[in-house]
C-alpha cells in the first residue's frame, strides 16, 4: 500500500496586509504561523501566505471565524520534500 502524502497548510490572503493581522491573531491566541511566500500552485494573488502546522489548522479556522479575518481560503498542498535540492556536489 502506497504511503499517504503529508499535506502542508497556508492561510492565503489579497494583500500583505490581512496576513500580518492575521499573523497578530494567531500569536495573541498561542497559535503558530509562519510568514512564507505564497506557492504559486495555490494562488497567484498576494505573495505573502502564513505556513499552518498541520495540527493547528481546524483551530486556525475557528479564529478566523470567530475573528472575523480576511481571508481567501486555507489550503493544503502535497509537501514537496525533496532531500536532493539546493545540493551541487
Amino acid at each position: 500500500m502506497a504511503k499517504e502524502k503529508e499535506l502542508a497548510w497556508y492561510v492565503l490572503f489579497e494583500n500583505h496586509t490581512q496576513g500580518l493581522l492575521l499573523d497578530g491573531l494567531l500569536r495573541e491566541a498561542g497559535l503558530h504561523g509562519t510568514i512564507v511566500p505564497t506557492p504559486r500552485v495555490l494562488s497567484k494573488s498576494c505573495g505573502v501566505a502564513l505556513a499552518l502546522i498541520t495540527d493547528e489548522v481546524d483551530a486556525v479556522r475557528a479564529l478566523v471565524e470567530r475573528e472575523g479575518a480576511s481571508i481567501l481560503e486555507i489550503a493544503g498542498m502535497e509537501r514537496d520534500v525533496n532531500p536532493r535540492r539546493d545540493r551541487f556536489c
